[in-house]
């Protein structure tokens, strides 16, 4: 491991390092397949991961990419375990069900919790460190991830724009300013798709709510002819819509009585609320109603005068 040294990270704060901030960095080593070569750094100061599973697993590691550092959003310890897994489970059962079966086996013949099943995991922790370490294997893994980022850069190229310019893609292909301007491209063509997004949600909540008050003022208009030509008013639960998520329920009649303002206490309105089920409506007189009877409930004794009032104002707006 070599002595810190000022390096210039690809991103800064999570955007990308437009005025060529530096950072202390420290060599961790090279890898190479024998066709493409790595250099591996980890910045110098304040570990990146608080609670470490390994000594190595403390920094995350980046790699040199044209006098640039690109995370590669894992730790030596990740890494390590990544390229080494696979090869591990097929040097040591064959395939990947060889190893399902192989610890399966174990717990079946009562081994989970014993020193064999210990033994059998530090085996293959050992395995996985030991293949994980190849240089070879670390090289062709670090190269397929480069690759996939010139990939959706390239994509972003030939779409003018319109998906994700990768900045790593873009770095590898000597091509960063060609990727600001479809960064600037990119974020335009987001934010047209956001106001689209945002228009057709607003049509559908001005159709759902229109389509909603519609229904409520049919039931209302049903209530004022039945008031007007007489009939068996149900006082049933209208919602009113003012936008999707802003609405008020109010049963029919305590609705009309306030629509055509007819003085109720409160008493009364709750009473109309919780127990009116219905009125009858004969000559242009309230003659019954029906409400819930609940153990001592009675009927209110304002209702009626409610209603006689209500049903004078209704049909007066007739006539006028």
């Amino acid at each position: 491991m070599g002595t810190a040294k000022l390096m210039t990270p690809l991103f800064y704060d999570g955007n990308y390092n437009v005025e060529k901030k530096r950072m202390r960095a420290v060599l961790e080593r090279e890898v190479s397949n024998g066709a493409v070569s790595y250099r591996l750094w980890r910045s110098d100061g304040k570990p990146d991961l608080e609670y470490p599973r390994a000594a190595n697993d403390s920094y995350i590691l980046h790699v040199e990419v044209n006098d640039h550092l690109v995370p590669l959003q894992m730790t030596d310890y990740a890494l390590v375990n990544h390229c080494g897994l696979l090869p591990a489970t097929i040097a040591l059962y064959g395939s990947k069900e060889g190893r399902e079966e192989h610890f399966k086996h174990l717990r079946d013949s009562g081994a989970a919790g014993t020193g064999a099943f210990t033994e059998a995991m530090a085996r293959e922790t050992e395995k996985i460190i030991e293949l994980g370490n190849d240089s070879a294997r670390q090289a062709d893994y670090i190269k397929s991830v480069l690759d996939q980022h010139v990939a959706v850069f390239l994509d972003a190229k030939e779409s003018d724009g319109k998906s994700f310019p990768d900045f790593v893609g873009a770095l590898i292909l000597d091509e960063i300013p060609t990727c600001l301007a479809l960064r600037t491209k990119y974020r335009a063509y987001k934010q047209e798709e956001a106001l689209k997004r945002q228009a057709e949600q607003e049509e559908q909540d001005r159709a759902f709510c229109e389509e909603r008050n519609r229904k409520a003022e049919q039931m209302i208009d049903l209530a004022i002819r039945t008031i007007r030509g007489g009939g068996t008013l149900k006082n049933e639960p209208i919602s009113l819509y003012k936008s999707r998520y802003d609405s008020s329920t109010y049963s029919i009649v305590n609705h009309l009585m306030r629509r055509y303002q007819v003085d109720v206490p409160l008493r009364t309105q709750g009473w109309i609320n919780d127990k009116l089920v219905s009125v009858t409506i004969e000559n242009g007189k309230c003659e019954h109603l029906r409400y819930m009877r609940s153990k001592g409930a009675q009927c209110s004794q304002k209702i009626f005068d409610c209603m006689h009032e209500l049903i004078l104002k209704v049909c007066l707006e007739t006539e006028a």
